[in-house]
């Protein structure tokens, strides 16, 4: 792979800086010449990435408070390069194996790439955490179980493949968190369809800071995401919901998952909700670990941190997300290119090989991350090698709750020509933090006595 750099080491990534710190970087970090979630500080050699400077502090102009949807901060930026068909080679180097794909195979694609803002920010105790976590968090049970860890990245700068997997699981999306959200099918024929809506309610003890102790007494047997999806559409799901808790253990504790299924008006376990299993929610067309990129145990997958690299990932799609209705977007073959912005970033590589033995409908997965704990790409092979699928996470920071959340995202099947575009919140009441939750609200008891009979 071109111009991967070597493995950043802590403590000396970047051109020194001041001691003195800035928004979002503490004393320490900014000695060091990373921020404490361990990105660069220092923007590139050609001047094409800025700085790390806090993200994002003012809030722009029409943004409302409360309202589930975030205004942009850019709104009056123009592209600076348009990739196409034509041109992509000379930016090969910065594109995922899946961006090149569409550029070969559809002569009308392309990438409108914006100037870079690093506008992802956090709050202070995050930072803290994130510093304290670099030297006391580590991975046991062949690195199926994390300990040491709470409330801020896990492992500023990951040193293995496992760890820089378990930082973007891990990564910083809120603590608690309501969002309604609709995906769309495209075929081969530029059919769009509406594959799902449903309403997530989503807790993270682990950035649960009010109850730090408790989380830390459990240690590797403590639940650190959960999540209830309560499904409106398609016709065939109306009613139905679902539930998952994930351990740190994950050794010891496969994920834990539900159905409440209306029709046969009870709860059960649902343990094939994992894997390479279809995901219901995107019509079968990604697997449930497709979801963000990656997502669940990492126990069938050797796994090897490759380093950094620029490339080009969308980014700042506020117009995208929150503006734009589902009709403009979903054009045949591939998203609509007017809607989409990309922008220059960092990202850390990791490339996931299948292990012996095990199943898996992909034989390799290489994974993108945003450097700042935004989104990123994939690029998914199938048991030939040849390339299966590609996926692409944009980064939308709610800026006013500092949380670089990364909520849209799309898939394209290279096998079928199909794609998917999912977890569109514009059309929708939006995306809503800080929600007051029961604490029986994650229980498959509360399932049962609120399901739909």
């Amino acid at each position: 792979m071109k111009r991967i750099s070597r493995l950043v080491k802590a403590l000396a990534v970047a051109v020194p800086l001041c001691a003195v710190p800035f928004a979002g970087v503490t004393a320490l970090a900014a000695e060091s010449g990373t921020t404490p979630f361990g990105a660069e500080i220092a923007g590139n050699k050609d001047g094409t990435i800025p700085a790390y400077a806090g993200g994002i502090t003012t809030m722009p102009a029409g943004f409302k408070a409360n309202s589930g949807k975030w205004a942009d901060p850019y709104p009056d930026e123009k592209p600076t390069l348009q990739i196409t068909a034509q041109n992509y080679q000379q930016y090969a180097d910065k594109l995922s194996a899946s961006a090149q794909e569409l550029f070969k195979r559809y002569p009308t694609y392309r990438m409108d790439i914006y100037p870079t803002h690093r506008s992802a920010s956090f709050p202070d105790w995050y930072l803290a955490n994130s510093e304290k976590n670099a030297s006391s968090a580590k991975l046991d049970k062949n690195g199926l179980s994390l300990t040491g860890a709470f409330g801020g990245k896990p492992f500023p700068v990951p040193k293995t493949g496992q760890e820089a997997i378990w930082d973007w699981e891990l990564r910083y999306v809120g603590t608690y968190q309501r969002n309604t959200v609709k995906t769309y099918l495209v075929d081969s024929a530029g059919n769009s369809t509406l594959a799902a809506q449903f309403k997530s309610s989503l807790s993270y003890p682990y950035y649960d800071i009010k109850n730090e102790d408790e989380f830390k007494k459990k240690g590797g047997e403590a639940i650190w995401y959960q999540v209830f999806n309560d499904y409106a559409a398609p016709a065939r799901l109306i009613g139905e919901t679902t539930l998952f808790w994930y351990f740190m253990n994950t050794s010891d504790h496969d994920q834990q998952s539900w159905m409440y299924s209306p029709g046969q008006r009870r709860v059960r376990v649902a343990p094939d909700l994992a894997y390479d299993t279809p995901n219901p929610g995107y019509s079968g067309a990604i697997t449930m670990d497709d979801i963000q990129l990656f997502y669940g145990k990492l126990d069938r997958w050797n796994m090897k941190l490759v380093g950094k690299k620029e490339m080009y990932i969308p980014y700042n799609d506020y117009k995208q997300q929150y503006e734009t209705p589902a009709s403009k977007i979903l054009t045949p073959k591939f998203v609509n290119p007017d809607t989409t912005r990309w922008e220059l970033h960092r990202v850390w590589v990791v490339e996931l090989t299948l292990k012996p033995n095990v199943r898996h409908v992909y034989s390799k997965k290489v994974m993108y991350m945003d450097e700042d704990g935004g989104g990123g790409a994939m690029d998914a092979y199938d048991q030939s090698g040849k390339l299966y699928r590609g996926g692409f996470e944009t980064t939308v920071p709610a800026y006013d709750y500092k949380v670089p959340y990364s909520l849209g995202n799309w898939f394209y099947d290279f096998g079928s020509g199909i794609y998917i575009f999912g977890s569109h919140p514009a059309e929708s009441p939006g995306i809503f933090f800080n929600v007051s939750l029961p604490k029986d609200f994650f229980t498959p008891d509360r399932m049962q006595s609120t399901g739909v009979r």
